[in-house]
């Protein structure tokens, strides 16, 4: 998608109204008297405007963000460098702990997630179902596998990663394609038309419970226990996270909830 075509969908209404009202005037003008002509263009144009209505409100919700010049992060929440890179017309997410999220989607369940990303340097961090900064599904992309990862209250629970054949080459742009339903996550990868990627992954139910412990020294010991935790990521934010050397450009960011 690009911006003439997310442009004519988010107005799709508007110009089928537009252009029904210029044809009943045109009509009206030319073969009908002046008087029932005014009549007939208000009636139609009020019919128009209660249809329009009526479709925008069972529309489905999305947002197109080009991310493709300065300003386009106002409505992203995050902590670390997410900007602006001029001579690539695209946003670099690095140095990110955290990560960043769009909060507008934070009450979405069933979701589909598009973007173009470059990989400039070990892998891109793709966020889903984000109920804040301290608690998403993480998938790292790096050029030859997925690493998943869940942020439970500011801990990293590392689950096992999947690698795919082929290589992902750097400083090259492809498409990604998140689909999240219930608990499954789909991530397809494309260069041009050509699939790379077609996995499917599974937020897990329960996750054993990590806390920390420091000892009289001030070390400090990551530990997970049997102790079960159920993991409650059935909505939630998109975003992107890229932390140390890890480096990624992203744009073209298109979200549709399903």
């Amino acid at each position: 998608m690009n911006n003439i075509q997310a442009f004519t969908r988010t107005y799709k209404y508007e110009f089928v109204a537009f252009v029904v009202n210029v044809l009943t005037a045109v009509f009206s003008f030319l073969y009908t008297s002046s008087n029932l002509a005014f009549v007939l263009t208000i009636a139609v144009f009020t019919v128009s405007i209660f249809i329009v209505i009526y479709f925008k409100t069972k529309d489905k919700d999305f947002y197109w963000l080009p991310l493709n010049k300065p300003g386009d992060e106002k409505d992203w929440v995050g902590r670390g460098k997410f900007g602006y890179v001029r001579n690539e017309e695209c946003f670099e997410i690095t140095d990110s702990h955290a990560g960043y999220i769009f909060p507008k989607t934070s009450n979405w369940d069933d979701y589909k997630f598009e973007c173009l990303f470059k990989i400039a340097n070990m892998s891109l961090g793709c966020i889903v179902r984000a109920v804040n900064l301290s608690n998403y599904v993480m998938y790292q992309i790096f050029y030859d596998r997925i690493k998943p990862h869940l942020r439970v209250n500011g801990e990293w629970i590392v689950m096992a990663e999947s690698s795919f054949p082929g290589t992902l080459k750097p400083d090259k742009w492809y498409r990604l394609c998140v689909t999240c339903e219930k608990r499954g996550v789909r991530i397809n990868i494309k260069d041009g038309k050509e699939s790379l990627l077609d996995r499917h992954f599974k937020i897990p139910d329960q996750m054993g419970v990590v806390y920390r412990e420091v000892d009289e020294k001030g070390n400090e010991t990551k530990r997970e226990t049997r102790l079960l935790q159920n993991v409650d990521f059935d909505f939630g934010s998109i975003g992107v996270r890229d932390h140390g050397e890890e480096r990624a450009f992203i744009k073209d960011v298109y979200l549709e909830k399903l």
